[in-house]
């Protein structure tokens, strides 16, 4: 495994692969808009809060255990990995158990078709498949691997979802079915590559279980606040507007979330990275760390800005009129995922140190505060207020979040160190 990892070099394939994956709603939309009308988007933006949902309570957040796991020297990952993808083939049975039950329920309440979530648990776990996989070559550094898998599974996606919506003339659904059959191929590609890497088939081990169980069930509340933070303004505005409302705020989210997009492509780079440093030790390593994250933050609020340059122009040809109540929002949305990119340079710190339930206690907070100020906002202000509400929330989880880091390890953050 590769010790001396180029920051540069790995976010440059970072930041390209992940562009071309994350371009898919980019790149579907002047079609979709054309093709869906905004009440079909509502129905794939709460298909997708679903999904996400159930990611974290399927995986346990394997993949991030893996990380800090593979690059310990005395950790068999052999019987790590097989040990924790039981795990989550077990808890993808139970909870495609419970959605045969529950799905008439569900579908009532957040519009989606009960037959979608009857599967949204095997789709949940072919999310986990490819991240964890994704996750093994970031710490690797294996960044061209990475962007090959990410770069084909995206087109196949992109094809899929052409296919089924405009030839076969689908609707929603057809994104769905896209979406599925693309995870579900790359999930068996991500397992035959797992196998040649001698990462499956290992023994079980109870050591590791627990080690995966208590690693990952505290980050479930995190992972879910974020999924809240991402998702509830949207059921929300279902609930108080309906689904057009939450099809045109879905696809001004989506072009704010270009943001997000750039900064956790630099997180992917970044993480190894900081762990690398903080292992070190090193004063030096520490302080550039620091000036790096001074550089990041400015450079954010620059990207932010530039976006809201290109708003007319983005809206103009690329959009349509159908959606362009939705220009106003991605200012507000823009700046929560700055926010949001700043958090992730600062929670680097605590991952590090394993405290996940510090992670967990935050953000949980956090997301608790975001469906109170979505509650509050959207009756009264609409779309907007669901846009301030989401930048809010994003804000106040990267100031809490760097309080906490700063006290946990000493950075030289305002100050010389002697």
């Amino acid at each position: 495994m590769k010790r001396n990892i180029n920051i540069v070099k790995s976010m440059g394939i970072y930041t390209i692969s992940n562009v071309l994956n994350a371009a898919i709603p980019f790149l579907l939309l002047p079609v979709l808009t054309r093709y869906l009308d905004p009440s079909d988007y509502g129905v794939l933006s709460n298909f997708n809060a679903i999904a996400n949902f159930m990611v974290p309570l399927v995986g346990i957040n394997l993949m991030a255990s893996v990380q800090v796991q593979y690059i310990k020297e005395e950790v068999d990952n052999q019987s790590y990995m097989s040990t924790g993808l039981r795990l989550a083939l077990t808890l993808t049975l139970l909870f495609s158990i419970a959605l045969l039950f529950l799905g008439g329920t569900l579908e009532e309440f957040i519009k989606v078709p009960k037959f979608f979530l009857y599967f949204i648990a095997l789709y949940a776990l072919f999310n986990v498949i490819i991240e964890v996989l994704l996750a093994i070559w970031r710490m690797e550094d294996a960044a061209i691997n990475y962007g090959i898998f990410r770069i084909v599974r995206t087109l196949i996606e992109l094809s899929l979802v052409l296919f089924f919506v405009i030839g076969l003339e689908m609707n929603f659904e057809g994104s769905i079915y896209g979406m599925m059959a693309a995870y579900g191929l790359g999930s068996v590609v991500a397992l035959v590559l797992l196998m040649r890497k001698n990462l499956l088939f290992g023994s079980f081990s109870m050591d590791f279980l627990r080690h995966a169980v208590k690693f990952g069930v505290p980050l479930i509340p995190h992972t879910l606040s974020s999924v809240i933070i991402m998702y509830s303004d949207k059921l929300i505005i279902t609930y108080y507007h309906g689904q057009a409302d939450n099809g045109i705020y879905t696809v001004g989210f989506m072009i704010g979330q270009a943001i997000g997009l750039l900064q956790n492509s630099f997180n992917q780079a970044w993480v190894p990275w900081a762990f690398q440093k903080l292992k070190g030790g090193s004063e030096n390593d520490k302080s550039r760390m620091v000036k790096i994250t001074y550089y990041y933050l400015i450079g954010i609020l620059l990207l932010v800005f530039f976006l809201w340059l290109m708003l007319p122009i983005i809206y103009t040809y690329f959009i349509g009129d159908r959606f362009s109540e939705g220009m106003q929002l991605v200012l507000w949305i823009a700046l929560g995922f700055a926010f949001n990119g700043m958090y992730k340079m600062v929670s680097v710190y605590i991952y590090y140190l394993e405290k996940t339930f510090i992670i967990a206690m935050t953000s949980f907070g956090v997301a608790i505060v975001n469906v109170i100020l979505n509650f509050m906002f959207i009756p009264k202000y609409g779309l907007q207020g669901a846009a301030v509400a989401t930048m809010i929330a994003m804000g106040l989880q990267f100031i809490v979040t760097w309080g906490v880091s700063s006290r946990l390890i000493d950075m030289p953050w305002f100050w010389k160190r002697k």
